[in-house]
Parts: structure tokens; sequence; C-alpha cells
């Protein structure tokens, strides 16, 4: 028995240090600036947000070297979560991105303007556990922020940027 019980907190404790490295107790700084000003080719989705998974797939197949974002048009506070919107899509010139739609049926164009925008940024560690931790600790500190500063509206959009050094969290004000 008394083996057991060390078996279970060996693990317990293993489990706790991996969160802890993909950063459990990160905090969160929000920053206000000019955030934007890029085109994503990419395909929408439709539903939860945490489904997203299957758009950016598909995305990464024909883009694997591409840089990724992601956009979040509807607040799911207020929105069913069957009716979510959302656009996975990859980084291209303007050029780029005319070609490739041409070549992709199915595929779209859309702009991110430079504008003011809330947004801090996660790295804290790779893989699925610290997109879910970034996530569950940037929107509410975004959120947040937004109350505070009163400058999100109701057609604030929230987007991602993904790279090796990390996820850029925006509130497009």
């Amino acid at each position: 028995m008394k083996k057991v019980l060390w078996i279970v907190l060996a693990m317990v404790a293993l489990v706790f240090g991996f969160l802890i490295s993909q950063g459990l107790y990160r905090t969160v700084e929000v920053e206000q600036g000019e955030q934007g000003g890029f085109i994503l080719v990419g395909v929408e989705h439709v539903g939860p947000y945490m489904e997203i998974g299957g758009a950016f797939a598909k995305v990464k197949t024909q883009f694997p070297d591409g840089e990724l974002a992601g956009i979040y048009y509807d607040n799911p506070e207020f929105v069913p979560e069957d009716s979510l919107r959302s656009f996975a899509g990859v980084k291209v010139s303007a050029t780029e991105g005319l070609e490739a739609i041409a070549a992709h049926p199915g595929f779209r164009l859309v702009e991110i303007e430079k504008g003011p925008a809330l947004y801090t940024e996660w790295s804290g560690g790779s893989g699925v556990v610290s997109m879910i931790l970034g996530t569950m600790k940037a929107y509410p500190a975004l959120k947040a922020a937004c109350e505070e500063t009163g400058l999100c509206t109701e057609n604030s959009i929230a987007f991602e940027e993904y790279s090796d050094a990390g996820t850029r969290y925006v509130m497009k004000l």
C-alpha cells in the first residue's frame, strides 16, 4: 500500500511539474499598440473554437511552412457555441494569396488591417497543453484590459498569431 502511495505521489509531482513547465504560474502582461497589417489565406470554421484544429490541419497541408494565424469573430459569452465564426489561415503577400486561392478552391483571403489593439505574448512551452494554458490566461487578461480601458466594442475581433517563439493573443479594437 505504501508503495502505491509513493507511485501516485510521484505521478502527481510529475504532472504538476509538467504543468509548471508549460506556464501554469506564468503571469500575462497586456500591452496596447498597433497590431495586424497582414493577409491570410485559409478556410472558415463555424462551431466551437476548440474544434478549429481541423481547419488548421487543412491549411497546414497546403502551406506546411507558413506562419499560421487564427481569427475569432464572435464573443463566446454572447454567441451560441455551434454558431461561433472563426478563420484558420497562413500569412501571405497579396500576390501569393491570389495565386493560392486560384490553386485551392475553397480557400479565401482575409485581411487584418493594422490598427489599435490590446495584446499579450505567450511562450509557456510547446504543444497543446501550453496553448490551452495560454488561452485560459490570455483571454481573461484581455477581457479585464478591455473593461478597464473601455476600448473594446461589440465589433472587436480576436486573433492569434502562432510562431515557434509562442503565441500572440490580440484583441483588435
